[in-house]
């Protein structure tokens, strides 16, 4: 905002996660046919700053059957049509267009309401979240998964970036692009939300998706390390506290209104 010209006082009131609700102590979503895999989980809204294809063109092409592994997405469409079944047919539609007709490793998808205690059990019943999103103002999921104990596999930046570091996250490379590039693309299977994303100049990340298989094939490999980088999350999401987010805006609050005097 200061590189853009803003003038009025700018203050950072950063975001918190109730580490009391989110916690490595939830109870597992009970998942059918996951014992002995490493799971993968995903949450997300179905749109194109998520990038949904890059997660599920990745996972298809660097898994086959054969790899003892699991991929969770829970995700929303925004409008009465974009429902559970829709979705299912989008993917499946994406997946031809690909080309892939080999027996992929299994993806269990969620596009329904789930109640607060089955939501927070994605989480625990993953061994890594990922998610090549493609900008986030803060990455909610991304935080609700440190503090559950699980690593999270990020594209590189956007607000996110506050919290993950490479002790309790696996970093995903990426180039700043124009939102319509990727939007323009055939492979583009999701809500798009142009108004917001495609003005003149506007720039997210397109992940590298060899980068994001290379990071997932990491983390599948290394259950140990994900262990590590999980409980490293989980200390570090205890210091972001929604104690801590409100006594910064106290004090943003009380600074503003003496610079008004």
């Amino acid at each position: 905002m200061r590189n853009s010209g803003v003038k009025v006082p700018i203050f950072i009131v950063p975001h918190g996660v109730n580490t009391r609700t989110f916690t490595p102590k939830n109870k597992k979503l009970p998942v059918k046919n996951a014992n002995g895999k490493f799971i993968f989980v995903s949450v997300f809204g179905f749109q194109h700053r998520k990038n949904p294809e890059a997660l599920l063109k990745a996972y298809w092409e660097e898994f086959s059957s054969a790899d003892k592994v699991l991929l969770i997405i829970k995700t929303n469409g925004y409008a009465p049509k974009e429902s559970e079944k829709w979705i299912r047919s989008q993917i499946q539609t994406y997946k031809k267009r690909l080309g892939i007709h080999k027996k992929t490793a299994p993806v269990i998808m969620m596009a329904r309401r789930l109640n607060p205690k089955k939501l927070r059990g994605i989480y625990t019943r993953g061994h890594a979240f990922v998610l090549p999103t493609r900008g986030e103002g803060i990455g909610l999921p991304f935080l609700e998964s440190l503090a559950s104990g699980i690593p999270v596999i990020a594209t590189g930046w956007g607000g996110h970036m506050d919290f993950l570091t490479s002790k309790n996250s696996f970093f995903i490379n990426y180039k700043l692009r124009s939102p319509v590039i990727g939007m323009n693309r055939k492979s583009s299977i999701s809500r798009q939300f142009r108004y917001l994303f495609a003005e003149k100049d506007q720039r997210w990340a397109e992940p590298d998706i060899r980068s994001l298989k290379r990071q997932m094939r990491t983390a599948y490999e290394n259950p140990h390390l994900c262990k590590k980088k999980g409980r490293q999350g989980r200390l570090d999401a205890r210091n972001l506290s929604w104690d801590r987010a409100g006594r910064s805006l106290k004090k943003a609050v009380e600074k503003a209104i003496r610079i008004k005097k």
